[in-house]
């Protein structure tokens, strides 16, 4: 997998460098650019002005089956799905502290914990609009065919989001990405425009609202409780290696 996603970043950055035509259109339009990035960023900065807000209670283990009963048939996962310690992530795709997230701190819990069997890790689509909808659906497409692919895509698709997800044109971003990844563009077509596979996004983002109240992205879940804590390698690990000995002692 390392390969494959240093091969589809360094191959979407010389598409985004070189088209001269997508550079333009980035700086001729940028007030409905610099709007979605906005109301996206105001989206996941806080739960206090959220419609989502999390109740008093949150923070103790999660009693929806959606947290207790994972990983879900449904899932993607990144590890082993018997691993002792199960790590739940919600996030949009056009969020930039989930990009954040995926760039610089999952790598690292990836060596530490999901490569050494201690964690398993699932990344659920939690989309906050129309780019990380697609998005979403792209990578639900590819994942169905290709467990690996799904978090391929996945962390391509966060490392070039200032060069898709705040485009008016974020289809086009979109489809180069499917294809150098080995889509046809029928292919991308199809996955992207598949009214059931939509259904199927949408319904798993109302399901997570109603059941878990997800107040921004990225929110996650740890060993079945929520965690709220500082999103850095440090403090996540301490969380983790406490329900490790949890775990260890059942």
């Amino acid at each position: 997998m390392p390969i494959m996603f240093a091969l589809l970043v360094a191959i979407f950055m010389h598409f985004s460098v070189t088209d001269a035509s997508a550079k333009d259109q980035l700086v001729a339009n940028p007030a409905p650019i610099k709007a979605q990035n906005e109301a996206v960023k105001d989206s996941d900065a806080s739960a206090d002005d959220s419609p989502l807000r999390v109740t008093k209670n949150t923070g103790g283990a999660a009693s929806s089956r959606l947290i207790k009963d994972a990983p879900l048939r449904t899932d993607y996962v990144m590890g082993k799905r018997n691993a002792p310690v199960v790590i739940v992530e919600y996030a949009s795709l056009s969020c930039p502290h989930c990009a954040h997230f995926s760039n610089t701190v999952l790598p690292a819990l990836e060596e530490k914990y999901i490569k050494t069997g201690k964690v398993v890790y699932i990344l659920r689509q939690f989309a906050l609009n129309e780019p990380a909808l697609r998005g979403a659906m792209l990578l639900d497409c590819v994942g169905q065919s290709d467990e690996e692919k799904y978090y391929t895509f996945a962390r391509v698709l966060f490392d070039a989001q200032p060069r898709w997800a705040f485009d008016e044109n974020f289809m086009s971003g979109l489809e180069t990405i499917a294809t150098v990844g080995g889509l046809s563009k029928q292919q991308f077509q199809a996955c992207v425009k598949d009214m059931d596979r939509e259904m199927k996004v949408l319904q798993a983002k109302k399901s997570a609202n109603d059941d878990l109240k997800i107040p921004h992205t990225p929110y996650f879940f740890i060993g079945g409780e929520a965690y709220e804590g500082p999103k850095n390698v440090e403090e996540i690990s301490k969380f983790i290696d406490a329900k490790l000995v949890s775990a260890a002692k059942k």
